[in-house]
């Protein structure tokens, strides 16, 4: 009799004890607190929208904007190491990340409000890299913190609180010292660039503004391999003015297609022009925010997405400028050679022509980054709209997949007369090998 309550009860026990360490699941893997994935993705959101004003307002008087692959880059790595103590299947990029060394670690045993510590690391780190931003700018990350932090005061302990904001801007500090070395400083010791002279060569005569990002074979690799096989082939046909050639019917296309440009084309390209005002970089900041919304994403996942697309478009656009400025490449763009070499001097562009050679194209090698990075967190058929330019009374745009946006991205530039078919296809299919190199050689899940 006694031998079977004794069974009972230990198997009572055994219950319980089940019970709690399933529960425990649920804890964050420092032992108390909530994990990572019971947060909602509001914080990254709200925090997302801040550059699209950070590139498009003011700069303080003699102040530059950093590059918004370096922003998103950096901005989306604090944030997942703000939050990864919290997911236990998940690991830092420390010392993944080339020359990234050990980051800040957590108190053992202690909880962490997970969303506090997002918002401490990205305004941090924000600051940091939009140090010239207008006052305006600066008051509005300042107004932003304080209200999430106030918001969060209300949810958790004083002493937890504090603890998050911490560790969130330890985070942050570490990232940025990091960043410190990556090749930009010495970017900005860079004499003049000369464009090299020669038949067929890159000039800017159309282009008023000055050149960019010329010296990029200087910026420190993030992912040691993301580069391999990642390379454009050089176009498959020479240059040539003659009329019967593969160059010429190539230039002539993009003619043929600005003179019968309907209104939907017409939309396509100013939709992707990254917006009246705007910096580099608007474009990816509005669809991260219409993923996240419209996915009811959580914090782990919005998270890893914005460290992947960061990191994918600093490394990918890094390698489209090396070779946009490497010998062989310097293609005329499409204005140039039609006005100068073909007669056709009736031609207009939807847009300005950046002041950078034209292949391989960038804006397609961001979409090939989105691609992949967008589908290894939500699937290949995510579909979504996207409504970034409300602004200018855009209409949204709707997508039913990552690859839609990745082909309207590339298609966007040749409707706007500033690139070649090749050079669009080329940038799609660099970035989404990047991507796919990112993703092998970077172990997020431990």
């Amino acid at each position: 009799m006694l031998s079977n309550a004794i069974k009972k009860f230990t198997a009572l026990c055994f219950v319980v004890i089940c019970f709690v360490a399933c529960d425990k699941d649920n804890d964050s893997p420092n032992g108390q607190g909530k994990q990572t994935n019971t947060f909602s993705s509001d914080v990254v959101v709200r925090w997302l929208n801040q550059p699209l004003n950070m590139f498009r307002l003011p700069l303080a008087t003699g102040a530059t904007a950093p590059s918004a692959d370096r922003a998103f880059a950096y901005s989306g790595i604090a944030l997942y190491e703000a939050v990864v103590p919290g997911m236990p299947n998940y690991q830092s990029l420390g010392r993944q990340l080339n020359a990234l060394p050990q980051l800040p670690a957590t108190e053992p045993g202690k909880a962490y409000h997970w969303a506090a510590s997002a918002n401490a690391a990205l305004a941090a780190i924000n600051r940091s890299l939009f140090a010239g931003a207008s006052q305006a700018n600066k008051d509005s990350m300042n107004l932003l913190e304080a209200e999430l932090q106030a918001q969060y005061a209300t949810e958790v302990d004083s002493s937890t609180l504090q603890r998050s904001i911490r560790f969130g801007r330890d985070v942050a500090q570490a990232v940025w010292a990091w960043a410190q070395a990556d090749g930009t400083a010495l970017i900005a010791q860079q004499p003049a660039y000369v464009i090299p002279t020669g038949t067929g060569i890159w000039t800017k005569e159309y282009t008023p503004a000055a050149i960019a990002n010329p010296y990029h074979a200087l910026r420190r690799q993030m992912v040691i391999g993301s580069r391999d096989g990642a390379a454009a082939p050089a176009l498959p046909f020479p240059f040539s003015t003659d009329s019967k050639s593969d160059y010429y019917a190539m230039a002539k296309e993009v003619y043929d297609i600005s003179q019968s440009l309907d209104d939907e084309k017409r939309n396509i390209a100013l939709y992707h022009r990254e917006g009246l005002g705007y910096g580099g970089g608007s474009s990816i900041a509005g669809q991260l925010v219409a993923v996240f919304t419209q996915a009811n994403a959580k914090l782990d996942k919005a998270a890893l997405a914005f460290a992947k697309v960061g990191i994918g478009s600093f490394e990918g656009l890094t390698l489209t400028f090396i070779q946009k400025y490497s010998s062989g490449f310097l293609v005329m763009r499409p204005i140039t050679y039609l006005k100068n070499e073909t007669g056709y001097t009736n031609f207009t562009t939807v847009y300005t022509t950046p002041p950078y050679p034209e292949y391989p194209a960038g804006h397609p090698t961001n979409g090939g980054v989105l691609a992949v990075m967008l589908a290894s967190e939500f699937g290949d058929n995510f579909s979504f709209d996207v409504n970034y330019y409300s602004y200018l009374n855009q209409p949204s745009r709707h997508y039913e997949s990552f690859e839609a946006l990745a082909q309207e991205m590339a298609i966007a530039r040749v409707y706007a007369g500033i690139h070649y078919k090749p050079a669009v296809n080329a940038g799609v299919t660099l970035g989404k090998k990047v991507a796919q190199n990112i993703l092998q050689n970077l172990h997020f899940k431990k």
